[in-house]
This record gives structure tokens, sequence and C-alpha cells, in this order.
């Protein structure tokens, strides 16, 4: 049976089993009124059928039709992600009061129980002014904190970068080739991940955080040694060395410090890994190394018979004074401060802080650096640049350059595929790297599954190392291509006479003094700028 509501001249509202029923009597009503006649009295009611009410306001009379039902006085939504639950009170005003207001915080809190929400509820809000029809955020949870990923920072090695000092009569050539470390020196460490805080959801679940990543402390387990402690794995040396990369792995390399000269009371040094030598090689003596090596004597090296490194750099400070029987060789690049009468086979660049004095060179380049660098006589032979601030001398000293000199589209064309080989290693490389991070990241693991993580580290380390190399490959074609033509000889002060240039298969010979001069080949011809 129907129970009246609301009636006046205009409508009467009816409610039967949860629905609202309208009834219009005569026309006159409008739709505000109506609208007023809920805010009013029935605040709780939520239309379902506007065009009904408007329908039956029109055509008075007419109904009785349903048009809404009733809902809860106080409704509580809860986001998806269960953070956050929102409140909008249909109520009248009178229950909005302070007098009511301890009646209606009952209603409310009986619709969080009755939706479960439980934590982080906002009861000051409570004690505010509300309105009615305004969604409130009544409650909100902890979001969890995810943990951080470890962070790794390692011994850096810097390329070796020669400084020039240059002061009156005093000179110096001055370069860090081998990084040395003692037993028990800082190698690196890694702040380790932490785990997270937990958070919890407006229904007092908890919410698990996402703990951090722990990437892997890669590192030779002969030469370096790991310690824990508050939260940081620290790499030490083992022993005295010096400090090389295979890919992302450190290690410590042997190396072999003579703290005087390499004489009778050394004999001649073969040495598989890097060497250091305080004072100088005496005359008719060898030193040999895998590795770098350096020659830290300021007077530098006499008539030494061979000073050589299979696969690495050498450094020599002050110089050599060959005279005549002195041979140099290394795989990478040669920095020494002065060269006179003496042979160097180098597979890299012959960098020369002063001058090179009747000197016989086979190298990829031969730069003198000093702003007043001299190359006199001998006979220097390059594939890509010879470069000096003066070539030849005013006594016309007989001086031979020749540059093999170079194709610039094979070398783009080699440049290009470089390139494209170093983004395929780099997509395989961050594959082996996810997997690196996923066996490192899964606990214990099994003996076959362990053997499977080296060889994971040790293919990540190989193509590493083969990212670095072809790198530096792309950068020397770089630095190749900006030189003018396909080889240059390059006098930045001047050429002298008697000085017999060929470049390719172009030569020419100086027969008059000439001023900051730049000889290079191009379409088979040798040209000047």
């Amino acid at each position: 049976m129907a129970l009246l509501m609301f009636k006046n001249e205009y409508i009467e509202i009816t409610r039967n089993e949860g629905l609202f029923y309208i009834r219009s009597l005569r026309r006159g009503f409008t739709l505000d009124m109506f609208n007023k006649v809920l805010m009013d009295l029935f605040p709780n009611v939520k239309v379902t059928n506007f065009l009904t009410v408007k329908n039956v306001l029109m055509n008075a009379p007419l109904g009785p039709l349903p048009f809404g039902e009733e809902r809860d006085r106080v409704t509580i939504s809860v986001t998806e992600d269960a953070l956050k639950a929102y409140m909008t009170l249909y109520v009248s005003d009178d229950d909005l009061t302070a007098d009511n207001r301890v009646k209606l915080v009952k209603e409310i809190f009986d619709a969080l129980n009755k939706k479960g929400v439980v934590y982080g509820i906002k009861t000051d809000l409570l004690a505010e002014p509300l309105r009615s029809r305004v969604e409130y955020l009544i409650a909100e949870g902890t979001p969890p904190i995810n943990g951080k990923d470890s962070e790794i920072r390692l011994y850096k090695i810097e390329p070796p970068k020669p400084q020039i000092i240059d002061e009156g009569k005093v000179n110096h050539y001055e370069l860090n080739l081998i990084n040395r470390v003692k037993q028990g020196d800082w190698l690196g460490e890694r702040i380790e991940a932490t785990p997270g805080i937990p958070g919890k959801n407006v229904y007092g679940q908890q919410i698990p955080a996402i703990p951090g990543l722990t990437h892997p402390l890669l590192y030779d387990r002969t030469s370096v040694r790991e310690e824990y402690h508050d939260g940081v794995t620290t790499l030490f040396s083992k022993k005295n060395g010096a400090v090389y990369y295979k890919g992302d792995t450190i290690g410590v390399y042997d190396y072999l410090e003579i703290k005087s000269n390499i004489d009778f009371s050394t004999g001649n040094i073969d040495f598989d890994g890097y060497l250091s030598v305080k004072g100088t090689v005496e005359d008719n003596f060898t030193v040999t190394a895998n590795k770098d090596i350096e020659i830290l004597g300021e007077y530098g090296v006499g008539a030494a018979e061979n000073i050589s490194s299979s696969s690495g750099n050498i450094y020599i400070k002050g110089g050599i004074a060959g005279k005549g029987k002195t041979v140099v060789r290394c795989k990478k690049n040669l920095y020494v401060k002065y060269l006179s009468d003496i042979t160097v086979e180098c597979e890299g660049t012959v960098y020369v802080g002063f001058y090179c004095m009747n000197a016989f060179i086979k190298a990829k380049q031969v730069i003198v650096e000093s702003p007043r660098g001299k190359i006199i006589g001998g006979h220097i032979d390059a594939e890509i640049c010879v470069s000096a601030a003066e070539i030849g001398s005013r006594a016309e000293a007989r001086t031979l350059i020749t540059v093999k000199g170079f194709n610039r589209n094979d070398l783009k064309a080699e440049q290009e595929m470089i390139v494209n080989n170093l983004q395929e290693m780099k997509t395989q490389m961050a594959k082996i790297k996810q997997q690196i991070q996923i066996y490192s990241n899964s606990g214990k693991l099994t003996d076959k599954q362990r053997c499977i993580l080296e060889q994971l580290r040790e293919q990540y380390a190989d193509i590493r190392d083969s990212i670095k190399e072809n790198e530096t490959k792309v950068r020397e074609i770089l630095s190749y291509l900006k030189i003018p033509g396909e080889g240059a000889v390059i006098a930045r002060n001047c050429i002298y006479p008697r000085v017999r240039i060929q470049i390719k298969n172009s030569t020419e010979e100086i027969l008059t003094e000439k001023r900051m001069c730049t000889y290079y080949c191009r379409d088979n011809s040798l040209k000047t700028m």
C-alpha cells in the first residue's frame, strides 16, 4: 500500500516498497520547485527518471508514476586501489546542525563499518561544517614506499691525457698512465637495495612494498674482496697492483714497481702485467711487459736495447736519447717527452711532448704537442697524420715524412658498420644484463644456476669490452675524418727546406721555408692550405 509522503495543491509524492511516485493534480508546479521539495524534505531520494517528472508536471493531471528510489543517507565509495574512501551525505539541513551532529557522526561510522573502512579515517573532518550532496575524502590509507635500488660506485679510470708544462728552460711531460693501488685500498662500493616500507589501505590491510633491485657487483675474486657493513658492500684490493676493467668487472692486475734503475742489479725485465720504473733503463738493457709500461726517471732513457709492451701503452717521462740503438714497440700509444736517434714501432699514436730528432717512427699518427714542438731529421712513417709546430730545421737537416693515407669513403663505411654492430651488441648486452639481474635477485641458486650466472657474466664482460673497443674505434675514425683530405702533414709554424713529404703516391720536396702550412692529399694529388 502506498504511503503519502508529501502533498500540496499541485502534486503528491507517495512511497511504495522503496520506490517513490509522483502524481500531478494541476498545472503550475515547475521542475525547480520540485527539486527544492526534494532537497528540503527528501535529500536521500535519488531521481532515476527525470523525463517522467517533467512529463507528469507538464501534463497535469497525470500519474502516479515512479520517478526515484531511496538511497542511504550516508554513502561511502572506495577507490580501486583501496587507498582512499569518499563520503557523500544525503541529509537535510536540519541533520547538519550542531545539535544533530552526534547522531550524524554515528550514522557515518556505521556506514564506514558497513563498507569495511577502518583505517585512516579523518575524524577532524567530522567536526567541520558539512554540506549535503558534497563528496568528502573521509579516509586515506598509507601507500607503500618502494625500496631503493642498489647504488654502485667504482674506482674510476681516466683515459691517458698528457700535460705539457713548458716554463722557460724547464719543461715537463706529465701523465698518469697506471692506476696503482695497494693491498686494502678502496675499489668501489654498493649501497645495498632497501626492502621498502609496507603501506596499509582503508580496509586496514597491509600493502606490500616492492623491494629495490640489487645490481650485481662484478669483481675479480682472485684480486678483490668484499666487506659488508651497515648496508654497504665495499670492495678492497687483495694485493698491490694496477686497476683494470674487463667489461664491468673490476680487478687488480699484477704490478711490478722497480724503485731504482733497470741495470745489473735487476737484470732485464720481462713481466706479465703493469710495470713502473722509478728510475731509468740503463744502456743495453731490455724492458718487456704485457700491459702498460711507465718509466718515470726525470732524465729519461739512454741507449737501452728494447722497451716493449705487447698489449698496452708506454709512457717515458724523461724522453729517450737512443744513440741509434734503442727500439721501442707498443700495441697502443706511446707518450714521451722527446725522441732522439731511436726506432719506434707503434700500432697507435705517438705523442711527443717537445721534439723528435733523427727518429725512425712507424705509427698510426705522430703528434708533437708543444707549441714549439719540432721534427728534425729521421723518417716518420704514418698512416693518417703527422703534426708539429716545426718540421725540418734552419740547418736544412734531411727529414722524410711519409703518410700512407686513407680512403675517406671506406672509412665512413667502416664507421657506419661499427655503429650498426654497436647497436646490436648493446641490445644483446641489455638482454644479458636483464638475465644477470634475474639470477642475482633470485636468492639461493643451485650449482647449475650459479654456473649459468658466471657464464652470463663472462659473456657480458666480453661484449662490454668489445663495445668499448668499437666506441674507441669510432672516435678515432671521427678524428681521422676531421683531417684535411685523405692524409695530412701539418706544420703549425713552419716547414724548412730538405724536407720531403709523401702522402699516398704524391711527393713534394720542400725547397723554400714555408709558414703555417698543411699538406694533404685529395683526388690523388698533393695540395696545400
